[in-house]
């Protein structure tokens, strides 16, 4: 949950934390948030994330990025 947090840093969003939840549903990240996310994510792991993992859902909390990451990255 550490590096997810840390692209939430990188992003500059640090007043968003691993409890919070509904991320996307109830309007605290936006569409800018998620394209920053995602080019930290692929920043860090050093390769594209593909679209199908770019959605709403995926990033609704830690937990959904953390397990989106993990079937994302297994490659």
């Amino acid at each position: 949950m550490q590096i997810v947090k840390q692209f939430f840093t990188n992003i500059e969003r640090t007043d968003i934390d691993e409890n919070m939840t509904n991320l996307v549903s109830e309007d605290i990240i936006d569409s800018i948030d998620i394209m920053a996310l995602v080019a930290e994510i692929e920043k860090y792991y050093k390769k594209p994330l593909k679209a199908e993992f770019i959605t709403p859902e995926n990033f609704e909390s830690f937990v959904n990025i953390k397990q989106m990451l993990e079937l994302a990255m297994k490659d």
